[in-house]
């Protein structure tokens, strides 16, 4: 039966009566469904990819958030010239072949994103975008942050997110939110143009997404711009679960509570936070943890079976994990623990701690390769307290130091158990305990260089007192002593090959 010009089902939709309404005897097979389903076509949209098909799409929006009903974008291209605002129990599905275009240039920031909350101030809760549809700009003139949504019980569903530039491909705050198998693809390749962002919140789940970004993909990232919308939220509770991707530009997972404008006091924390399960590639660090600018802190943060491929890196003297404060914030970062969680192919350093006020930061079962490119050093860690390393492998290279702990400022409280040592060069230690007052280095391996003859195990330096190595496995070294201690109250037991 031939379809109207103009269809019953826009009349009843527009008019608040589908949700009442039977499945009528005049809709085609095709079209015919039951009542609570509507049609983006049947209210005015064109699909054909060059009409504007804003005020049609805003109208299926409003008819789904108002009859509690699923808005429908059948397979076409729909034109979008301003932000699609999402009501509270908006439910949108985008068939495959749908695609919603955005179709001009605006600003980063929440208020400019393309689909997004009315009215900021009111939380645009059960919104639910489901696909397997495409959204995304025609090109990465067309600017802006694709989805930002602030609100509870949202879900984000087998989308893909195509084409975007100068803003994240979601930005997201609320409880209960969660994101499950998006795929974010063809962002350009320039920082703030990242991937998931969390900036508030407790209970986000994302999972089993692939996020190809310029900037950060996976963050939990509270906004810090003092004159921005929902500045200075916590989140808590949130999690990334079995995601991949690559970021062209920067770093693949982060959490972060730094100031990106202005000079203006965040207290936000971010806390019980995990990533699990999580492999990509990144080209300007791999996992960055940092707190310099919050008086909150970053609190139990978890890294379980992740792993970065860091080859596409420059040799640039940085570290492919990173974990900082800044005295200025009186902010603090604590009780971070990364598990099976690897770095693989480093050109720079792997590891760079550096405080104050870090502690109860763990490494168990990780992985520290040689970096391939001019940094001296494997891992290095400073002003941090209660640091452990626990069955770790690092592995060194000539002219590379493998573990060096207090450079800068004290480590207190360092603890190495269990790992193993390869790889040690000429004039190198496996753990140079430079100003690590109260270390304990037990029950580890250490081997040496092939070739090498003045590799030696541990250096105690005289800013390292009260420092305990016991129960290591020194065998694998030729030179003597194996253990260099130069400082006082040092205890040297029960060694093998010592």
């Amino acid at each position: 039966m031939p379809q109207p010009s103009v269809t019953r089902r826009a009349v009843l939709a527009l008019s608040g009566g589908l949700a009442a309404a039977p499945v009528l005897d005049w809709l085609t097979p095709d079209r015919a469904s039951a009542a609570g389903t509507l049609y983006a076509r049947d209210l005015g949209a064109t699909g054909n990819g060059t009409t504007d098909d804003t005020g049609a799409i805003q109208r299926l929006i409003d008819a789904s958030a108002g009859q509690a009903a699923v808005g429908v974008l059948t397979a076409g291209t729909y034109r979008c010239t301003r932000s699609l605002l999402l009501p509270p129990g908006t439910q949108l599905r985008l068939d495959r072949g749908a695609r919603l275009l955005k179709d001009w240039a605006a600003a980063p920031g929440l208020a400019n994103a393309f689909l997004r909350n009315a009215d900021f101030a009111v939380r645009s809760s059960r919104v639910r975008i489901t696909g397997p549809g495409t959204i995304g700009a025609r090109d990465h003139s067309r600017t802006g942050v694709v989805i930002a949504l602030y609100g509870d019980d949202v879900l984000l569903r087998d989308l893909t997110i195509d084409t975007y530039a100068g803003g994240q491909a979601v930005m997201y705050a609320g409880d209960r939110g969660r994101v499950d198998l998006v795929r974010i693809r063809n962002s350009a390749a320039a920082t703030g143009t990242g991937g998931i962002r969390v900036f508030g919140g407790a209970d986000f789940l994302a999972t089993a997404c692939d996020v190809q970004s310029g900037d950060d993909c996976l963050q939990f990232v509270p906004i810090g711009d003092p004159a921005a919308l929902l500045f200075d939220m916590s989140i808590t509770r949130g999690s990334f679960s079995g995601c991949t991707g690559t970021s062209t530009v920067s770093r693949f997972m982060v959490a972060l509570l730094e100031w990106t404008r202005g000079d203006g006091g965040m207290t936000a924390s971010v806390t019980d936070c995990s990533f699990t399960n999580c492999r990509g590639a990144a080209t300007d660090r791999a996992i960055v943890v940092k707190n310099t600018h919050s008086a909150g802190a970053v609190a139990r943060l978890r890294f379980t079976d992740c792993a970065v491929d860091m080859s596409r890196a420059a040799d640039a003297g940085t570290q492919e994990i990173r974990i900082q404060t800044d005295p200025a914030s009186g902010g603090s970062i604590r009780d971070v623990t990364f598990t099976r969680t690897h770095v693989t192919r480093p050109v720079n350093s792997v590891l760079r701690v550096g405080g104050p006020n870090v502690s109860g930061i763990t490494f168990d079962s990780c992985t520290f390769p040689a970096p391939s490119g001019t940094a001296d050093v494997v891992a290095v860690v400073d002003q941090a307290d209660r640091l452990r390393m626990l069955r770790s492998e690092f592995a060194g290279a000539p002219g590379k130091r493998l573990l060096v702990a207090g450079p800068i400022a004290p480590v207190t409280a360092l603890s190495v158990e269990g790992c193993r040592f390869t790889g040690i060069g000429n004039a190198a230690w496996g753990v140079d305990l430079v100003a690590a007052p109260g270390a304990r280095v037990a029950g580890s391996t250490f081997r040496q260089a092939q070739g090498a003859t003045t590799a030696r195990a541990v250096r105690v330096s005289a800013a390292s007192r009260g420092v305990v190595v016991e129960g290591n496995d020194l065998t694998g070294l030729t030179s003597a002593p194996k253990i260099t201690d130069n400082a006082a109250g040092t205890v040297i037991r029960d060694n093998r090959g010592g």
